[in-house]
């Protein structure tokens, strides 16, 4: 046999490498995952107290920026309003005319009117047993309120109900600012030194620049900042160790894929998989048990301030992070225990004993 002659034999003996596709890999994941069940909940487990505590420190903060600049901002919206209504009644220059500002504030006068309507209504009740003294009080007070519905009259009766807004929402500031500026920490002492102005001077809250993101990133202490970190350390480690344990576990398993023809890339892609499974769902799960616990954990120590300021959008800015992380973290704590087996000799992993 000539030089020349020996590649194409040699060539011709050589069958084509056959990829697997991701269904495959997907598939044997999912059998590997099921299989071993406890032990991946195991590793799902870590997964889900990391993603569960960075969340409820995420949104524990979300709920404090959002309760410390929400009755601010409201207030001030108030005062815009009020201004609004001041001016068309004045009929000063430039003002809106009396229909505009009825369409500029419809929703704030529908519920000015049902909460009329709503006080008609509880003094009507005790109108059948009152005596007459008592009944004809009650008449009157009626008379007043359904005067007040008189469509004339709509721009006192939005001006009155953004007044008493206003008193229950620097009501209920009172009672959280206090609170806040505790659980603050090291700066009571300067707010005592140098205490905010109140009324109409009070300035409100400075606001974090950027998105949701960095709103409620800028409200986090460090404490929280460093239990945040460590929640995402101890997630990347017990994955990493979980993976090895895994591996380890499975050398004989992979020394038979490898000795039938399955690539590097094949068990690497089946382990990132695994990973991936594992860490989507212990992020959801984490998530809303994060999410869960801290709302209700806000709720029970703010009152029912936290739902009626309570952020979506930072909140859900929050979950999408943490989500994230969570399963970037899985994948990439996979990589070299993936990389570890898929380098194996396949001799050498059918020789290790189980």
């Amino acid at each position: 046999m000539s030089q020349g002659q020996a590649p194409k034999n040699v060539q011709a003996r050589i069958g084509k490498q056959v990829m697997l596709p991701w269904s495959k890999a997907i598939e044997i994941a999912l059998k590997s995952i099921r299989v071993r069940f406890w032990r991946s909940m195991i590793t799902m487990s870590s997964i889900i107290l990391a993603i569960a505590f960075l969340m409820s420190i995420w949104t524990s903060t979300a709920i404090r920026a959002a309760l410390d600049t929400g009755p601010q901002a409201r207030i001030d919206a108030i005062a815009a309003k009020r201004a609004d209504i001041r001016a068309t009644l004045e009929k000063a220059q430039g003002a809106h005319t009396k229909a505009q500002l009825e369409e500029l504030y419809a929703s704030d006068l529908a519920a000015a009117r049902r909460t009329k309507e709503r006080a008609i209504r509880e003094n009507e009740r005790p109108l059948a047993s009152a005596t007459t003294d008592e009944a004809k009080k009650l008449k009157k007070t009626i008379e007043a309120l359904s005067a007040e519905l008189a469509p004339d009259r709509s721009l006192e009766l939005l001006r009155n109900y953004l007044n008493d807004e206003r008193q229950r929402i620097e009501a209920v500031k009172g009672k959280l600012d206090p609170i806040l500026l505790q659980e603050r920490g090291g700066h009571e002492a300067e707010a005592k030194e140098h205490p905010a102005p109140k009324g109409k001077d009070a300035a409100p809250p400075a606001k974090a620049a950027g998105g949701p993101l960095s709103s409620f990133l800028g409200y986090m202490t460090p404490t929280d900042k460093w239990l945040a970190i460590l929640a995402l350390l101890v997630c990347f480690v017990g994955i990493v160790n979980a993976m090895f344990m895994t591996v380890q576990e499975r050398f004989r398993e992979i020394g038979t894929m490898k000795c039938l023809g399955a690539l590097d890339a094949f068990i690497v892609k089946i382990f990132l998989i695994e990973s991936a499974i594992l860490g989507f769902i212990g992020t959801l799960f984490g998530v809303a048990i994060g999410l869960i616990l801290s709302v209700g954990r806000q709720t029970y120590h703010y009152g029912w301030p936290t739902l009626d300021y309570f952020p979506p959008g930072s909140v859900l800015t929050a979950a999408l992070s943490a989500a994230v992380i969570g399963l970037v973290l899985s994948v990439l704590a996979a990589i070299f225990p993936a990389r570890k087996a898929a380098r194996m000799e396949p001799v050498a992993a059918m020789r290790i004993e189980e």
